[in-house]
């Protein structure tokens, strides 16, 4: 069993025995058929990972890992909140449900990430900011990205989920904390988890570091009380080893990375199950 399995056991089940609900309170959430779409949830919980170890994906279902990478290239590459170009540039089709008559999510995400800022070595984007950091002050305590702009909140169609990054040389390894405020744990948890630490592997390999931690912090770690039975099926499935994450090794530069430069070794998750997604 990975340990992404473990974690994965160990906070659906804290989630089922000590979750709380906000079943008669007021909810933002809709199922399709206009109903609340009410929760357990937990609050604080900080997930490990040595990326080092293992490459932390679960086992238990499938997870979409290449769509979440597709993801970290379409908001920090592309720097992009064009839901039609992740469509039609990556395939990835499950962000229709949030863009705007536009066909993008305003000022959220990848937008956030165009924005270039006036620093004291000139103007960057927070991105670039962050690799030229690593490159020429690695042992800085101030290399962050943050896409929760409170200035634009208005203007985005979804506040981001997963939203802020901290990075961390030791000396020999880089590490990174994500920030995430809140979770839809059965539906897209483990693909926060992949994104990411594919996002610290390509950060690592571009600037000449090797991984280390990843340290994942969930403000708000929920299900939805209609996936309750599927959560139970889950916890008790059959897992397999953690894969081997395969990595080109001759891509040096960020904006060279693509989909086709990764590969997993070895996956060979349970099956899926359908889920109802709320929005």
């Amino acid at each position: 069993m990975s340990k992404a399995d473990a974690i994965i056991r160990n906070n659906l089940f804290k989630l089922l025995t000590e979750g709380k609900s906000d079943k008669g309170k007021q909810v933002r959430p809709k199922w399709e058929d206009g109903t609340d779409a009410n929760t357990l949830k937990t609050f604080g919980v900080l997930n490990e990972y040595d990326l080092e170890e293992e490459f932390p994906i679960g086992t238990l279902r499938p997870t979409a890992w290449k769509s979440g990478l597709k993801e970290d290239l379409w908001i920090y590459q592309d720097k992009s909140n064009d839901v039609n170009l992740l469509e039609e540039k990556y395939g990835v089709k499950y962000w229709e449900s949030w863009k705007n008559e536009n066909g993008n999510l305003g000022l959220a995400y990848g937008r956030q990430m165009a924005y270039e800022h006036k620093y004291k070595e000139g103007y960057f984007t927070q991105i670039d900011k962050l690799i030229f950091d690593l490159k020429n002050d690695p042992y800085s305590r101030r290399m962050i990205t943050n896409l929760y702009n409170h200035q634009d909140l208005h203007g985005m169609t979804l506040y981001p989920c997963a939203f802020l990054t901290m990075w961390d040389y030791d000396g020999e390894r880089l590490n990174m904390t994500l920030v995430q405020r809140s979770s839809d744990y059965l539906v897209a948890g483990n693909i926060n988890v992949t994104q990411y630490a594919l996002l610290l592997h390509m950060i690592a390999q571009a600037t000449g570091y090797k991984v280390g931690r990843f340290n994942h912090y969930i403000n708000n770690l929920h299900i939805y009380t209609r996936h309750v039975e599927k959560a139970k099926e889950v916890i008790y499935r059959e897992t397999t080893p953690a894969p081997k994450l395969i990595i080109d090794d001759s891509i040096k530069n960020f904006y060279d990375f693509k989909p086709e430069h990764f590969a997993l070794e070895g996956y060979e998750p349970n099956k899926q199950i359908k889920l109802e997604v709320a929005i």
